[in-house]
């Protein structure tokens, strides 16, 4: 899986949390929808204004995520794990 394929109103999200200190902990898919999944280390830092095509959730699921990112209705996700 390759982060370059990340959506643009994604990257943003991505490049910013990798600059406040996040770090991803893995790179995969999310069958059967989702193509390209991204899970961050640590809790988002904040909350994103959502762009067109995007829309968050905030799951809390101690098997799963804390919270997500989704573009295009679950395509592409960005997840955070709830550590930290």
């Amino acid at each position: 899986m390759n982060v370059e394929l990340l959506a643009a109103p994604l990257k943003k999200i991505l490049e910013a949390e990798l600059a406040l200190g996040n770090s991803i902990q893995e790179v995969s898919d999310w069958q059967p929808k989702c193509q390209l999944l991204i899970v961050l280390k640590r809790s988002f830092n904040r909350r994103y204004e959502l762009e067109k095509d995007v829309e968050f959730a905030e799951l809390d699921i101690c098997h799963y995520w804390k919270a997500e990112y989704r573009y295009r209705d679950g395509l592409q996700c960005l997840v955070c794990l709830g550590n930290g």
